[in-house]
């Protein structure tokens, strides 16, 4: 057995606590060995290793914000200038008038007269990780600039269950993290389509079902990068 903690986290607690003690925390110091300025100095450097490691927390949970936010905003970027290409395209073909793209400085489509949906997203996965949060993944072969839309639909406790609702954008990775899971649920489900920038939008994925707590699946727990089963034709975690 470890005559110390190995974790930093824990080796830090274990350090304050020690440090405090030798010191003589509110008492006299105790008899051990140690003079003043080791005393002094064991405070000094947990107190700093303390602070550190309170600082890099923040820095962690404000870059992981930073990135949301910078996701939020390329997806409704792109979105609207999606949409905007999207009426540009529409007004160069009503008009017959290829000049359109050329004062847009937009290339014209390859094939202006036909044009297809993107496939549908396949392949469907959903962990649990520790903090409750759901991280969905999907395949899909679509170009650049499309556009990856999640929704999610919960079932109660009681069974009953609710419309399907839109929590955002997948990023580029074609992952998406749900932060915000309901409480008190027997299942959440996501699908997922895709929208490029013309216009086109694909067919919503099958729907992949997370349950909570004991299924006909076995126990899913929220043990962080667990893989959870979910119901599909293959009968493994996708669908």
């Amino acid at each position: 057995m470890p005559r110390a903690p190995k974790p930093e986290a824990a080796f830090i607690a274990w350090s304050r606590h020690r440090a405090d003690l030798w010191s003589g925390g509110e008492g006299q110091p105790p008899v051990i060995g140690l003079d003043e300025q080791q005393r002094l100095e064991a405070l000094e450097a947990s107190a700093q290793a303390h602070a550190a490691y309170q600082a890099m927390l923040a820095a962690r949970s404000a870059a992981k914000a930073a990135t949301e936010a910078k996701n939020n905003a390329v997806a409704r970027l792109r979105s609207v200038m999606g949409a905007d290409v999207a009426t540009i395209d529409a007004f160069a073909l009503s008009t017959r008038d290829p000049g359109v793209w050329v004062k847009a400085q937009v290339p014209a489509p390859k094939d202006a007269s036909v044009r297809t949906a993107p496939p549908r997203p396949t392949d469907l996965r959903a962990a649990i990780a520790s903090d409750g949060s759901v991280r969905l993944s999907f395949k899909v072969a679509s170009g650049g600039g499309a556009l990856y839309l999640v929704q999610r639909v919960t079932t109660a406790l009681g069974g009953r269950r609710d419309p399907y609702e839109f929590i955002g954008f997948a990023g580029d990775d074609k992952a998406f993290t749900d932060r915000a899971v309901p409480e008190g649920l027997k299942s959440v489900g996501y699908r997922v389509a895709v929208r490029l920038s013309t216009g086109l939008m694909s067919d919503w994925s099958i729907t992949c079902e997370v349950p909570f707590g004991s299924q006909k699946s076995g126990f899913v727990g929220k043990d962080a990068g667990s893989v959870v089963p979910v119901k599909g034709a293959e009968k493994k975690a996708t669908a």
